[in-house]
């Protein structure tokens, strides 16, 4: 019986047809029928550091141009390998969402389809609390043709949805207490749209409730927040805006700001700052360490920096 896995790897490989009909072996569970094919599902992570990444849920939604609609929830990769829909023969789109359940702080809601290269509805991802920092979750989107009396297996890359900041600051004074904030990331994601070629979940232009990402002092600096887990920035906007509102060992209360780079889906930023050289306004720069990994640095003097919107 053709059962699919999560590959363990970032390899890729074609949808595959012409394997042996689940019926063959259990023909009460999985019944034949004229025109019924049926489709199971393969699973590849795109960024290979994922690989020991845990999966809690799996949403699949599976539609046809002939009006099918198919859904499944599952709670790891093995039971959603062992799913085996049958189908009339055609043209189907299967999206997965892994992760994005209500445990782990997310909501999904659907609308009818809209114009666009597949049938899916339109589905949109949001947290219930944008600062709660949640676990990863991943998505794909594919296209399979199911055949009569045949298996079709439809393989499904996983894209990271959430960008990961991680912020240091070093040489905070002894009592010194620092809150960060970030502003401009989207407020939802929607998973059926194409953000690039083959890549899906585009931002919403909606803005998300400013993210409170945590408190820094002297004892914590060094490693304050680590990947901390955020929407990217929304649809048509070029900056993140950074917040840090300090309280400094003698009583005195200062708000700094930085200006840096539009986040992505999936990407890691890493910002590494002096407490002894910040200033009311920071202009924050892109270095790519790799392809998914940017270092934030500060650059530049800004004569006359703009408030943020």
């Amino acid at each position: 019986m053709a059962a699919a896995a999560l590959v363990l790897g970032s390899c890729h490989h074609p949808i595959h047809f012409d394997v042996d009909m689940p019926q063959d072996e259990n023909p009460d569970k999985y019944p034949s029928g004229d025109g019924l094919g049926y489709l199971g599902n393969d699973l590849d992570w795109e960024e290979i550091a994922d690989i020991k990444s845990e999966i809690t849920h799996l949403k699949y939604t599976v539609t046809g141009s002939n009006g099918v609609l198919e859904t499944g929830e599952f709670n790891t990769p093995l039971e959603a390998s062992e799913w085996m829909i049958p189908l009339p023969a055609g043209e189907y789109d299967v999206l997965v969402a892994a992760n994005m359940n209500a445990a782990n702080g997310f909501e999904l809601t659907e609308t009818v389809p809209t114009k666009a290269s597949h049938t899916l509805p339109a589905t949109y991802a949001r947290l219930s609390d944008p600062s709660s920092n949640p676990v990863q979750a991943w998505n794909g989107i594919a296209h399979v043709t199911v055949e009569a009396n045949k298996m079709a297996t439809v393989h499904l890359d996983l894209d990271r949805l959430l960008a990961l900041f991680t912020l240091k600051i070093t040489n905070v004074p002894e009592g010194t207490l620092i809150d960060v904030s970030m502003r401009n990331a989207a407020s939802y994601v929607t998973l059926t749209k194409e953000r690039t070629a083959g890549h899906w979940g585009l931002p919403s232009q909606e803005i998300s409730e400013d993210i409170t990402l945590g408190q820094l002092n002297a004892s914590n600096a060094v490693s304050a927040i680590d990947e901390f887990k955020v929407f990217p920035t929304a649809e048509g906007l070029e900056k993140t805006i950074l917040m840090f509102h300090i309280k400094t060992n003698h009583g005195i209360d200062l708000d700094y700001v930085g200006e840096a780079p539009a986040m992505e889906n999936g990407k890691k930023y890493i910002l590494e700052l002096d407490y002894n050289k910040l200033t009311p306004f920071m202009y924050i720069t892109s270095v790519s360490i790799n392809d998914w990994t940017d270092g934030w640095t500060i650059s530049g003097e800004v004569l006359n920096p703009k408030q943020p919107k």
